[in-house]
């Protein structure tokens, strides 16, 4: 059975339609709940829809009612009648005016080709109050029903949690909907494959004596995501390795193109770092799963028990962490490891964490909360050197950091700017996104050093015409 939310948390739920039932509200909280029954005897009035249903059955959480001219939203619960702590279905009804971007993320996120969608009219509709939805249901507690009413420029959900996906309610409560949605003529922008890929001409910057410059370097195919943060690149020679959505795919790189070569299967779908060593071996990790060790296509060796894994260039040892400052040096020995345990005494939240032939590079907040810093410590996590701003001060958010023959160079996701620091870590220039890249607003997600001393790093950003986030790389040199 499902708990009945508190009402101090119900307006999360606007937010994620995911976190049902997790907490059990007090005798006072569900009173309130109770006695917020709509006085409109079961009837909800919104400009975009109206709900008639039975109030004898549903609780109208009306603190959660949104009723506004362009984003109309509200929520309901059936109780479990043996133990009314607990709902047996919440339903939510929302339409919002709004452009196309969330709903095409949530056709892919339900299963949905968005190319069958658009061009083949593929997919079988239910009429809803009035307006045709597509249908997704796991089969156990999750049913959706939404759409794009492109004319309106109206997006349409009702979605249901619930213990019996065959209750007789649920049919009940859709039956009582009315849409009212109008068609205005609206038409969305492109859609992924109707839009115009990123492209940047090459371009420099100069940071102190330094002359940085940046290739753009195209995938055959562009690779487009819904999201934002979690890839990962690693190179071997002129094999390029994507880690792209949880999946890992081989490239090939001519030092013009990435041309994909070939999948590479991975057990789960939630890996979201891959590393190279020395010997050729791919390392992929991600939180709270194995660590798996990849040569020529396949797992020669998984390790447990390790959160997050930034692997020695040797392929001897790495650094075990996740957020605290209290993290673990993890010595590899054919398919076993020790692990000793390390202290990072001068970060506090941990963000990332890379390590090159020579240090550990921890991208922290200060524990001191002088803001997000590089700290530079050695295998044993004695303090080197801390990476900040001209100014002392902190950084936005550093996803790659590595040393230079002329100092170290940083790219910082959360600011969009390439760092660079002499050798002593004093800080030499900071590059913005736009002056280097030509990119509107990206965030860094990884990068990887290539054979010639050259950075390859990665990045994801909104194509101008909006039809899509694109993964686009560059190789950066000069440093």
């Amino acid at each position: 059975m499902k708990k009945l939310l508190a009402i101090l948390i119900a307006v999360l739920m606007m937010v994620s339609f995911a976190a049902c039932g997790e907490k059990e509200p007090t005798n006072n909280d569900k009173e309130s709940q109770q006695n917020s029954v709509s006085d409109a005897n079961g009837e909800i009035t919104t400009p975009l829809f109206m709900l008639k249903y039975d109030d004898s059955v549903w609780i109208n959480i009306e603190e959660d009612l949104k009723n506004e001219e362009d984003y109309c939203f509200a929520n309901l619960q059936v109780l479990d009648p043996e133990d009314e702590e607990y709902y047996l279905i919440e339903a939510t009804i929302s339409v919002e005016l709004d452009e196309p971007y969330d709903f095409r993320e949530d056709l892919v996120y339900y299963g949905f080709n968005q190319y069958e969608y658009k061009e083949n009219k593929a997919y079988e509709t239910v009429n809803v109050g009035g307006v045709d939805l597509l249908k997704y249901d796991d089969g156990e507690e999750t049913l959706v029903y939404f759409n794009r009413i492109e004319g309106a420029n109206a997006t349409v959900y009702v979605k249901f949690d619930v213990t019996d996906i065959k209750d007789a309610h649920i049919q009940a409560l859709l039956d009582g909907i009315t849409f009212n949605i109008k068609d205005i003529g609206n038409v969305d922008g492109p859609w992924e494959w109707e839009g115009e890929p990123f492209s940047a001409e090459p371009a420099s910057a100069q940071a102190g004596s330094l002359t940085v410059s940046s290739t753009f370097v195209p995938f055959e195919k562009p690779v487009t995501t819904f999201e934002t943060f979690d890839h990962s690149v690693a190179a071997i020679g002129d094999r390029v390795y994507m880690l792209v959505d949880g999946e890992l795919s081989e490239c090939h790189y001519d030092g013009t193109c990435l041309a994909f070569v070939q999948p590479i299967d991975l057990p789960e779908d939630d890996y979201d770092r891959v590393e190279a060593t020395a010997d050729d071996t791919l390392w992929v990790s991600g939180s709270m799963n194995d660590i798996l060790c990849i040569k020529d296509g396949k797992t020669v060796a998984t390790y447990e028990d390790i959160d997050n894994l930034a692997i020695h260039p040797s392929g001897a040892w790495g650094v075990n962490y996740f957020t605290s400052n209290e993290c673990e040096i993890v010595t590899f020995s054919g398919n076993t490891y020790s692990a000793a345990p390390v202290t990072f005494k001068e970060a506090d939240t941990i963000m990332h964490l890379c390590v090159d032939e020579n240090n550990i590079y921890v991208c922290a907040n200060a524990a001191d909360d002088s803001g997000h810093k590089v700290f530079i410590y050695n295998k044993d996590g004695v303090l080197q050197k801390t990476l900040c701003d001209a100014e002392g001060e902190g950084l936005g958010s550093v996803t790659f950091v590595t040393q230079t023959a002329n100092g170290y160079i940083g790219f910082d996701g959360n600011m969009r700017d390439v760092l660079l620091w002499d050798n002593n870590g004093a800080f030499i220039a900071e590059i913005s996104d736009s002056e280097l890249f030509s990119t509107n607003y990206p965030w860094f997600c990884h990068s990887t050093v290539l054979d010639d001393g050259s950075i390859l790093t990665i990045m994801t950003d909104e194509r101008e015409d909006r039809s899509a986030t694109e993964l686009v790389a560059f190789v950066v040199k000069g440093f």
